[in-house]
């Protein structure tokens, strides 16, 4: 199964269609913001999740990143202006660590601006390497 952004609003969305334990989609993201502390501002997995699940009662959502019927990334999309909701901000990213730098990144942001693209949604954020990502594919597209 090729790779899914899927946004979710509610950490009781399981997006696994099998789970071996009682919150296993919970614990599998906690692990990833834990594992990965590179591009978050995160001390702890926990803390990720506590941040998003307050996140969510903002209206604000974060993008799951599936593969094989698992989590394998993750980032946070915020809308700051909630009076202008095409205008959104992409931070807090985690990727499983078998998976970082091997273009997965790129990828899953790319799905994430298709998914948002009938909407017209402009995209930042504070992050080099997320900015980075953003810029590359923004460039890509007025090139094809």
């Amino acid at each position: 199964m090729p790779l899914q952004a899927i946004a979710i609003n509610d950490f009781n969305t399981s997006l696994m269609r099998e789970t071996s334990e009682k919150d296993e989609f919970s614990k599998r993201l906690i692990d990833l913001y834990q594992n990965d502390t590179e591009d978050h501002q995160f001390n702890s997995g926990k803390q990720a999740i506590d941040y998003f699940q307050q996140a969510f009662n903002n209206n604000h959502k974060l993008y799951i990143g599936m593969f094989n019927d698992k989590p394998i990334c993750a980032i946070g999309c915020f809308v700051d202006d909630v009076d202008n909701d095409n205008t959104m901000r992409l931070d807090e990213l985690a990727m499983h660590l078998h998976n970082k730098n091997r273009g997965i990144e790129e990828q899953f942001i790319k799905l994430i601006l298709l998914d948002n693209q009938s909407k017209l949604v402009k995209f930042y954020t504070q992050n080099k390497k997320i900015d980075k990502i953003l810029q590359n594919l923004i460039n890509n597209k007025k090139d094809a």
